[in-house]
């Protein structure tokens, strides 16, 4: 009886080896890469991205362009003024849970955009990060809840909101911004934020090497905040409100708080964490 059992248990268990390798194979198809390519000799105003897993990547070129490899569809529209690129789930693939070996996580969708200023640039992404180099735009608004990265870029007016992510800016300038986290950590690098507010729920916000003269309000609920000035501070006044924690002011420049007049305000509170300024 004993080996009976064990003979049919490795019958079932051949013939369900077999069985799931014909279907993985015969279900491959389905997350085989597609790609796009194509170059607009348009002039956009508005660019309007969104996508469910793909990572985005802003670049600067001669002419409007846009190159997507993955396993999801792609919906590129132009009318007028206006761009919009779109990323669905491949509808034969259906919404269950991905066990294919064959499927691949990894998806890009690159846009091209030329050197002057975007009038209007919105990017979502439900899982994917989004990378700006390099890119000038006059109103931007960023909706993602993996990572957001920006170097080297320019923005007049920005928007960001995460439920949770982590948000990274570096040698860039944010002449008017408003930075929202739920979960996360803000890290902005060597560069220039005027009338910019950076809100955090629980996190913490790393500001390192930055510029002589910012104009900056920041908020955290549960976490601490971290300033580190590159250059001597100019005409700036400090409004350090920690709640439950410590303020330090390290930077023997400041005298009472200040330094020149107080055409700049850096304004920083927590309720569960401490404020350095070095």
């Amino acid at each position: 009886m004993k080996k009976l059992f064990i003979s049919g248990l490795v019958i079932f268990i051949s013939f369900f080896i077999g069985g799931t390798i014909t279907w993985f194979t015969f279900d491959k198809h389905k997350y085989e890469n597609q790609s796009y390519h194509k170059t607009f000799n348009s002039r956009f105003e508005h660019v309007s991205i969104n996508t469910v897993t793909s990572n985005i990547r802003f670049i600067p070129g001669k002419k409007f362009a846009v190159h997507f490899r993955g396993d999801n569809d792609v919906y590129v529209s132009n009318k007028g003024k206006t761009l919009k690129v779109t990323e669905k789930r491949a509808t034969d693939r259906g919404y269950g849970l991905n066990f294919n070996p064959f499927h691949k996580n990894k998806k890009s969708l690159t846009i091209v955009l030329p050197d002057n200023k975007i009038k209007y640039l919105t990017a979502e992404s439900v899982i994917g990060t989004i990378h700006f180099n390099n890119i000038k735009s006059q109103n931007t608004s960023i909706l993602s809840n993996s990572m957001f990265q920006v170097k080297n870029s320019h923005f007049d007016n920005l928007n960001y909101e995460s439920s949770n992510g982590t948000a990274n800016i570096q040698d860039s300038v944010i002449k008017k911004g408003n930075l929202k986290l739920d979960n996360g950590d803000i890290t902005v690098k060597n560069s220039k934020c005027n009338n910019s507010t950076f809100l955090i729920d629980k996190g913490n916000i790393l500001m390192k090497n930055m510029k002589s003269s910012n104009d900056i309000k920041a908020s955290i609920k549960k976490g601490d905040v971290d300033y580190h000035f590159d250059e001597k501070p100019r005409n700036t006044l400090l409004k350090l409100h920690p709640g439950h924690g410590s303020k330090s002011i390290k930077n023997k420049n400041f005298k009472n708080g200040k330094v020149g007049n107080s055409k700049n305000i850096l304004e920083f509170y927590t309720v569960d964490g401490d404020i350095t300024v070095s």
